[in-house]
């Protein structure tokens, strides 16, 4: 392999992100700085854009969105790192840890909304740690890289309706808590029935998608 496709390579991999950082763990993750910063709301990386060129940017930007929506931020994490420093905060890249996943895959993308989030903050933008897990086997990885008592995310969406997934979010969170000890959750969509959060400060966020969901519906019923 000559040089230039070596540096292709490296470049695809994202391997020139890691210089200078501090990685811990069995996996290697990289290490994310504590955060303390608060959002008046959260939107979609989806609707980042629209919003920058507004001026409306004392939100924070999340990613708890189908991972086609966001992949690009992967590929480019510095023209996106660019694109979000004008907002409050942006939350690290959810990229999907789905229970039926293979646990390499689940752990490449925990390196990855890692790696992205050192990066980010690295060149001045306030990142806060989004929570990923899916079983009890992800653990291992799922929370390192994660600063204790610091300000980090997470999201009900899809796991209150379904049961095993309502149960294996209330373990993860509790398993979360009792890692991190974070200082305060933003919690993205409807909180979890019944879950206790053990004092834990808490901010919630409503999902937009589904507000915006409803307002259609009513008009629809309305115009009917």
């Amino acid at each position: 392999m000559g040089r230039a496709d070596r540096m292709r390579s490296m470049g695809a991999c994202n391997l020139a992100l890691l210089d200078g950082l501090e990685l811990c763990g069995e996996w290697d993750m990289p290490m994310l700085e504590p955060c303390d910063v608060v959002p008046d709301d959260l939107i979609g990386f989806n609707y980042a854009l629209t919003r920058s060129s507004d001026g409306l940017v004392d939100a924070g930007v999340h990613f708890f969105l189908e991972d086609y929506q966001f992949e690009r931020v992967w590929r480019e994490p510095a023209r996106y790192g660019r694109m979000l420093a004008p907002f409050r905060c942006t939350l690290t890249p959810d990229f999907s840890l789905y229970r039926d996943m293979p646990i390499v895959q689940q752990a490449y993308n925990v390196y990855r909304s890692r790696l992205v989030g050192a990066h980010w903050q690295r060149h001045g933008i306030s990142v806060i740690p989004t929570l990923q897990w899916s079983t009890p086997e992800s653990y291992s990885f799922a929370f390192d890289g994660l600063p204790a008592h610091s300000v980090v995310a997470a999201s009900t969406i899809g796991a209150i309706t379904d049961r095993t997934a309502s149960l294996l979010w209330r373990h993860g969170m509790r398993a979360a808590l009792e890692r991190l000890e974070p200082s305060l959750v933003l919690l993205y969509g409807r909180p979890m029935p019944g879950f206790d959060w053990r004092g834990t400060p808490l901010i919630r966020y409503d999902n937009h998608v589904t507000e915006r969901m409803k307002t259609w519906e009513a008009g629809a019923r309305r115009a009917a």
